[in-house]
């Protein structure tokens, strides 16, 4: 009878371990974490040129996925999709002096964003440009203002007599400059030679010349009157 007792204590605690998952050969996995079977891959990092290209990136997804941008000058087409599909970034030119980036954020099912870094290289150098409209200013002996106009897609700089003024003397790109001279106080002609330089360009010289006064200033009662100052 205590044989057969312990046989049957020994089949019940067989039950209750296979009821409860024990064992090598349970089903107890089943009552773990879940890990996602979701999967996405695409390229980090990406550089265009500077002038303005497309390029294609491919994403390899077993799932939906979305795509967003931090920065207008970038376009992705397309910007959503399912499964395995070819990608293309396009950006126009790079009008800024730098080098500039954009961040593009890719979500896919459960997984956690990822993330691909746009680099846009700066554009190529222009021919470097700078010219003026005249190669001379005229003043009569009362001086005044004159104004000539600089064509450029550079930085330039002007230098010119000690008795002219600018109202600019330096800047970037197209302007108009205004020349102004005051009373010439010597009973002669005077000139000089205004001076515009820029990086890359040969220097464009332009002749101011104004007329001799009637009267030399220097004699008492002169008026030695400068040029207007900006």
């Amino acid at each position: 009878m205590k044989r057969l007792y312990n046989y049957l204590n020994l089949i019940l605690g067989c039950v209750i371990l296979i009821a409860c998952g024990g064992g090598d050969g349970g089903g107890g996995g089943d009552d773990g974490p879940q890990v996602s079977k979701d999967y996405l891959s695409i390229t980090p990092n990406v550089q265009l040129l500077g002038d303005g290209e497309s390029k294609e990136i491919s994403i390899s997804a077993n799932c939906s996925w979305t795509i967003t941008k931090d920065a207008d000058w970038i376009t992705i087409n397309p910007m959503s999709g399912n499964g395995n599909q070819t990608i293309t970034i396009s950006a126009g030119k790079n009008t800024t002096n730098a080098e500039r980036f954009a961040v593009l954020s890719v979500k896919g099912g459960s997984l956690p964003e990822r993330k691909v870094t746009v680099t846009q290289l700066m554009a190529s150098a222009e021919n470097p440009v700078l010219s003026a409209d005249v190669s001379s200013l005229n003043y009569e002996k009362k001086g005044g203002n004159k104004n000539f106009s600089i064509t450029s897609n550079i930085n330039w700089t002007i230098t010119c007599p000690e008795w002219c003024s600018l109202s600019m003397t330096s800047g970037k790109g197209s302007a108009t400059v205004t020349v102004s001279v005051g009373e010439n106080p010597k009973a002669e002609q005077r000139s000089g030679q205004m001076i515009i330089s820029g990086e890359g360009v040969d220097d464009i010289s332009i002749s101011v010349i104004q007329d001799a006064n009637d009267k030399d200033s220097d004699e008492p009662g002169g008026d030695d009157n400068q040029p207007p100052s900006y």
